[in-house]
């Protein structure tokens, strides 16, 4: 059913790396303090350094649990489990540690190229122990896609941080307009927004439920977010093509819905390594028309028994009537 190992072996990092999301969890020491256990399901944030030390990106949200037990203790346990094919659980046990961003270590790891919005640490273990169990209560669910809503949440945040327009106005300004080039929008403000990640980090980030310091009061301040935003080239087509748009990634899909084929474009703007997201779907509503026409038919034989009911003849009668 189960075993525990003091490495991860080879076959459990590659099918580690497959996974589309896992748990975090940890816990204070004191009796009476909060566990958490946190998903984390952005691609490509999770990495194995070798059989024995795995971390992950972590990314800007409501809380700074896992960062604040580490301070006190390190324990933490990362938890991975099979949605598809063959039955699994895989935990990874061990102690805990974390890298700021704007720190030698982060910047080695993850760097400004490659950082994804909202990024503010890398957490990583040092593994003591991995567990292997069954799985078997584990249900089957079908994996749909990943999220954008937490990318571009940060991505708009750290755009205030630089006085720039939310990148959803910026988005929208530039779609409402034809433009003949791209445009390109780059910053590096040092101020301190109230409406930007900076500030969200100190609101929210340094202090765990049970009072724990969590991140430091200078997370952020001495990094320059570099946030650029590519907004494509906007050319009119006629109504039968629709409007297209063009610099950017397209993908296409079909999926039925009440039996109507609906397709969906979905267009990425690319923010590093991540990206805003805009879809926009067009509806064949054909298969309305014929229910249409029998409403309308429908109206005017109720208008002409009506006329009929009154005057006791349908001679003569007036259009203004009908109509």
């Amino acid at each position: 059913m189960g075993q525990f190992l003091e490495e991860i072996p080879q076959y459990l990092v590659e099918w580690i790396l497959k996974q589309q999301m896992f748990w975090v969890a940890s816990a204070p020491l004191s009796p009476d303090g909060h566990v958490n256990i946190s998903p984390k399901a952005i691609e490509g944030t999770f990495h194995v350094v070798d059989s024995h030390r795995v971390w992950y990106e972590d990314l800007s949200g409501s809380g700074a649990e896992t960062v604040a037990h580490i301070r006190e203790n390190g324990r933490v346990t990362i938890l991975f489990h099979a949605f598809d094919g063959p039955a699994r659980i895989v935990r990874l046990y061990g102690k805990g540690f974390f890298h700021e961003l704007g720190s030698p270590e982060y910047d080695r790891l993850v760097g400004s190229e490659k950082r994804l919005p909202g990024s503010r640490a890398i957490i990583g273990l040092d593994i003591c122990k991995v567990g292997t169990t069954c799985g078997y209560a584990v249900p089957f669910y079908k994996f749909i896609g990943h999220r954008t809503q937490l990318i571009n949440w940060a991505a708009k945040k750290e755009s205030n941080d630089q006085k720039l327009p939310g990148i959803d106005n910026a988005i929208d300004d530039t779609l409402a307009q034809t433009s003949s080039s791209s445009a390109v929008i780059a910053t590096s403000s040092m101020s301190m927004n109230p409406n930007g990640m900076k500030q969200w980090w100190q609101s929210h980030n340094l202090l765990s439920l049970d009072g724990l310091p969590a991140f430091s009061v200078n997370l952020g301040k001495g990094f320059s977010f570099g946030v650029k935003v590519i907004l494509p080239r906007i050319e009119a087509t006629s109504h039968a093509t629709h409007s297209r748009l063009s610099g950017i990634d397209e993908i296409s899909s079909t999926t039925d819905a009440n039996s109507q084929m609906v397709t969906a474009r979905k267009y990425l703007f690319h923010i590093g390594r991540g990206y805003c997201h805009c879809e926009i779907r067009y509806h064949d509503l054909s298969f309305i028309l014929p229910y249409m026409l029998t409403l309308v038919v429908g109206v005017y034989a109720g208008r002409f028994y009506e006329y009929y009911l009154i005057h006791g003849s349908l001679a003569l009668q007036p259009i203004s009537y009908i109509l």
